[in-house]
């Protein structure tokens, strides 16, 4: 990656620390190796969830995209056109708790905004592909959307619509209308919160199970983050596709928030539904249907 940070230096990008270095050698992937080296393909940028990394680390459940990225690699990609940075700020012991207590704040935000624009100015790719995994997938897909957002850190703005620039977005596991273990937990843990978490309302018309699995219904005071994202007619590309598991351990009664998938994504191409796949399983397993999503628009 040291092209990669040689440019982002030299172009306003070093307080970013996109490499992170605290993490170690596996807190980022991508660059050329020579600046001659040409970018053929469309760059495929790699975005893990909460408490995990880009590549395979020693911290519990951090496998990062290291299995994707090495597929990739297989086809006759090359590391000038797969790209990963580590997001968040929970790393040192790396416990559930603290993944849990992260919040999804504007500094994350703009974090991955700044490098979805950085990558796309070094490729000069006039599209880029995204893959994005569990809390990663709403974070990308509020990234590409942009526009505003009240955060528990502040206010932000991301800037234009970025969509235009996305070929494929993959949405996979992605808890993108809550998690229902939020139901009755707005503040504890943290990143339950009603304003820039996980939190999927207490009702939805006449229902009160968070995790019933049939019918569905029209829901309503969740999640700002999450319920902007989802009103917003903005695409994340021309291409979308999401994947879930109906035994994500994570997402829970069959990945269901009041009788839709909350991996779904409105508007979207396609969808692949796993049987058996829990949810660190759904990014790591999965390599050959990522690459079709991102190649051939199919899953």
């Amino acid at each position: 990656m040291s092209h990669f940070v040689d440019w982002l230096i030299a172009h306003g990008y070093e307080q970013d620390a996109f490499d992170r270095p605290d993490v170690g050698p596996n807190g980022s992937f991508g660059g050329k190796r020579r600046s001659s080296d040409r970018v053929e393909k469309e760059p495929v940028i790699f975005i893990h969830g909460s408490g995990d990394a880009a590549l395979y680390t020693q911290q519990p459940l951090a496998t990062g995209f290291s299995r994707s990225i090495q597929y990739f690699l297989e086809q006759n990609y090359t590391e000038a056109e797969l790209y990963a940075t580590t997001w968040g700020d929970m790393w040192g012991s790396g416990s559930m708790l603290d993944t849990y207590s992260t919040m999804h704040t504007c500094g994350n935000l703009i974090y991955l905004r700044r490098f979805l624009e950085a990558v796309i100015a070094y490729t000069g790719a006039s599209k880029v592909d995204i893959i994005a995994h569990s809390v990663g997938v709403p974070l990308m897909r509020k990234v590409v959307k942009g526009g505003t957002l009240i955060g528990t850190d502040g206010n932000c703005t991301l800037g234009a619509p970025l969509g235009a620039k996305v070929d494929t977005f993959l949405g996979i596991a992605g808890p993108n209308y809550g998690l229902c273990v939020c139901q009755l937990a707005q503040t504890v843990p943290a990143w339950c919160n009603a304003l820039d978490g996980l939190y999927p309302g207490y009702t939805c018309q006449d229902q009160l199970l968070c995790g019933y699995t049939s019918g569905s219904c029209k829901q309503e005071n969740y999640s700002n983050l999450l319920q902007k994202t989802n009103d917003d007619p903005q695409r994340e590309g021309d291409h979308v596709y999401a994947m879930w598991s109906d035994v994500d351990e994570v997402l829970l009664n069959r990945g269901m928030v009041w009788g839709k998938p909350t991996a779904r994504i409105a508007g979207m191409n396609g969808r692949w539904i796993s049987d058996r796949n829990g949810h660190v399983a759904m990014k790591d397993l999965t390599e050959l249907r990522q690459f079709e999503a991102v190649v051939h628009h199919s899953i």
